[in-house]
Formats: C-alpha cells, structure tokens, sequence
C-alpha cells in the first residue's frame, strides 16, 4: 500500500473484516438513490434518508468518495487481486447462477483483470488523454463508489476494466457473505456452456442472450454474465483474447468499427463459431470444465 500522506482516508483498502449485508431492506436505500422507474437517477449529493443511512450501516453506501489518482489506483487495484484467490472468485460466480447474487459474480471478472494489471507509471495514450496501459486519467480524481456500489448490485457490474472499479469490487467482494454453488448452480453453469459451444447457431455475444434465459434474471444481468466470461478467455477469439494468461493494455483492447457495442471486450468480437476455449475454462471454472472441447 502507498505511503502517499496526501492520500484520503477513503482512499485507503478497507480494514472491515466485518460483512456487509446485501438484503433486500438494506439494499434499498442504494437502489432507489440511483434507479427509479424511468431508470437512472442522477443525484446531485447523497439523500439523507432513513433508506440511506440503512444502506450506510450495512456497508452498502460511503459517506465519502476516493479522492485518489492513478498510481494509488493501481497499487490498490492489485493489492485488491492479490488478496482473493481464483477458488474464491470461481466459486462465488457458480453460486451467483440460481442465487442472483449478482455482487459474487462481478468478482470473477475484476479478479481477472486487476490479477494481471502490472505496475506502471502513466503513460499517456496520443489522442485520448489517457494512461495507455490502465486508461486511467493522470492527476488527482474522485471516485463516486456509491455508484460502482449501485452497479456492482443492480448489473453485476458493468466496468470491467475501470481501475477504481476493480480495486473496489475486489475489497468489497473480501466483506461478501458468501455461499457455495449448489449442485443446481453446477448444472445451470454446464448448460451455459452448452448453449455458447458451436452448435449451429451462429450466435453472437448479444444474440446469445435469449438462449441463457434459464439463468435467473434480466438480459442486462446475462449480458454482464457473458461479458464476465469474455474477460476470463472463456469466450475470446484468436484475434482478441481475454486475461487468463496476459493483460491486455487500453491501447490494444480495440473494438468492432460499427456506431454502437453492446458487449465489452473480448466477448463483442466473440460468436459461438468460436466456441468455449477450455484453456481459459480451467484456469477459472474448473468445477464445470468437464468434457468441455475448446
């Protein structure tokens, strides 16, 4: 951890051992803060409710932003990583399957990124303003957690290479009441595997999606499920692979050239013409790679 004395407070890694408590009565003072029936609400400061100070309690909402900067970013994004396991991340997305939990199964995703992230200084990408590495901005920056909290519940997360992101998914996710994957979370998991192997269908990674309905939830919740598993090298192709055995930078994460894409890299390039590639399969759910062809 940085030694950095200008660093916050709340930017300092989490030192509460103790678990949050993500239900439903808690959960919803962040809920109906960001999300009401037309969609995203976009408070201008934290309301001060009885809802809110619940979801405070229960370590679901912060009273403060990260005031940070890239480079305590990054070292508290692979502190974060290092201080989970692969078993504990694959594990709680099976258990996520038939639980909807959908706070377990962001882990794996972030997990798989920041494991790679390597040490760096920024270095501005020409054009963009951004580290080329990280895509993380130079200088002092806030980070709105109260957001990526939201997200983490509602979707599961949707961004998977945000460095603030990773670093919070992975502190929160040490807190998360866990549970193990039941034997119905196994079976919904193969079937998953079934419906993305080459099977005729000629699907995409936003195609697909109808045919995971069996896996409780929305399509935004399977969409976040799909993108999860291209980020893994679950679903990747030769051209544009996921994490399971490098980092891949900012500057080489490119997307298909059409006005808008839906699913995050690798899976946006991804189709089931490609299939489940084993490799990444083993390194990440090897609980459920059983007689699964890459």
């Amino acid at each position: 951890m940085s030694s950095d004395p200008t660093g916050s407070p709340a930017d300092q890694p989490s030192t509460l051992l103790e678990p949050y408590d993500p239900s439903p009565e808690s959960l919803r003072g962040l809920m109906e803060t960001y999300w009401g029936p037309r969609g995203w609400r976009t408070p201008s400061r934290l309301p001060q409710t009885p809802a809110v100070q619940r979801a405070i309690t229960a370590g679901l909402m912060f009273a403060e932003p990260w005031v940070t900067d890239h480079d305590r970013l990054v070292e508290r994004a692979r502190h974060a990583a290092a201080a989970v396991s692969v078993e504990e991340v694959g594990q709680a997305f099976l258990a996520s399957l038939t639980s909807r939990r959908l706070d377990l199964r962001s882990a794996l995703g972030s997990y798989a990124v920041a494991r790679r992230l390597p040490a760096h200084p920024f270095e501005e990408r020409p054009g963009y303003g951004t580290c080329r590495i990280c895509e993380l901005y130079p200088g002092e920056q806030t980070v709105d957690v109260n957001v990526l909290s939201f997200e983490r519940f509602k979707w599961g997360g949707v961004r998977r290479y945000d460095v603030g992101y990773l670093a919070f998914d992975l502190e929160q996710f040490t807190r998360a009441p866990r549970q193990a994957p039941t034997d119905a979370d196994l079976e919904l998991g193969r079937q998953v595997l079934e419906v993305l192997r080459d099977n005729g269908r000629k699907a995409t990674s936003t195609s697909v999606l109808p045919a995971l309905r069996m896996v409780p939830g929305n399509k935004d919740e399977r969409g976040t499920l799909v993108e999860i598993l291209g980020v893994c090298g679950i679903l990747e192709t030769p051209d544009h692979r996921g994490y399971a055995h490098g980092y891949i930078p900012a500057d080489q994460r490119e997307v298909p050239s059409r006005h808008h894409v839906d699913c995050a890299y690798p899976a946006c390039w991804w189709s089931t013409a490609h299939g489940v590639n084993g490799d990444g399969l083993a390194v990440f759910l090897p609980q459920i790679a059983r007689n699964t062809l890459s």
